[in-house]
């Protein structure tokens, strides 16, 4: 009864709890689906691969605009919802390299595409929805394949993470963050998570701990959890992508 009602329009304690059994239900069935469609797609030949790659890019574009249509037509659509945060731009990043291969694209997909849809599910801030409302729905089914596609590519070596490389997702962040922190102070949102912490997430505890200090604590974090994920992969030369 509440599918397309908005979080404004909700009444209390129709959400779900970070943790709870209906988020850990959630996070088994993704964790499977991926293990499962990750089996599937490593099965194919490339060209099934480029075309799956596409289709699931695609997909998440869609999901995405069918949310605004959906916000346009129920008059929700607001400066709060624009497609700005890291979770929203990555599909079409998803679409660059689906067509393209490139090198810049991969890099970003892994380092930032995975890790930031990962902690989105862990620690959701669309909690205030019920289960069976398009709002919760988008927001796990689009993180989902953010993580499916990255793993995909990892998997069948199209994309290859190497240290050298890590420049690229901080040139991406270096160029992106700095105007969207500007539309954050301007209009009042919050994207990229740059004024406040999601709710129950890390990143609140690391406000509420550091006040004035969390944006260059944010950005610390950022780069620690880069160098963590490229440490792996250190020495790593062969190549299957585009340069």
């Amino acid at each position: 009864m509440y599918f397309f009602t908005y979080e404004t329009d909700l009444p209390q304690g129709v959400g779900f709890s970070h943790f709870g059994t209906t988020h850990l239900i959630w996070l088994a069935v993704i964790t499977l689906s991926i293990v499962f469609l990750t089996r599937y797609y490593l099965k194919q030949d490339e060209k099934k691969q480029d075309s799956l790659n596409k289709v699931l890019a695609w997909t998440m574009c869609g999901i995405l605009m069918a949310e605004h249509v959906v916000l346009l037509v129920t008059g929700h659509q607001t400066v709060y919802q624009i497609p700005l945060h890291l979770c929203t731009l990555m599909p079409v990043i998803c679409v660059i390299f689906s067509y393209t291969r490139w090198d810049w694209a991969g890099q970003t997909i892994y380092s930032l595409g995975i890790v930031g849809a990962a902690l989105a599910l862990l620690f959701p801030d669309w909690n205030m929805y019920p289960q069976w409302n398009y709002m919760n729905l988008t927001g796990f089914s689009t993180h989902t394949g953010l993580i499916l596609f990255g793993v995909w590519q990892l998997a069948a070596g199209y994309v290859r993470p190497r240290m050298r490389a890590m420049w690229k997702p901080v040139l991406f962040l270096a160029l992106v963050v700095p105007p969207i922190y500007l539309i954050d102070r301007w209009l009042g949102t919050n994207y990229f998570f740059l004024l406040e912490g999601a709710a129950g997430s890390p990143l609140q505890m690391i406000q509420e701990q550091l006040g004035a200090a969390y944006i260059p604590a944010y950005a610390g974090l950022a780069l620690v959890v880069m160098t963590l994920e490229y440490l792996p992969w250190m020495g790593e030369r062969t190549l299957r992508h585009k340069p």
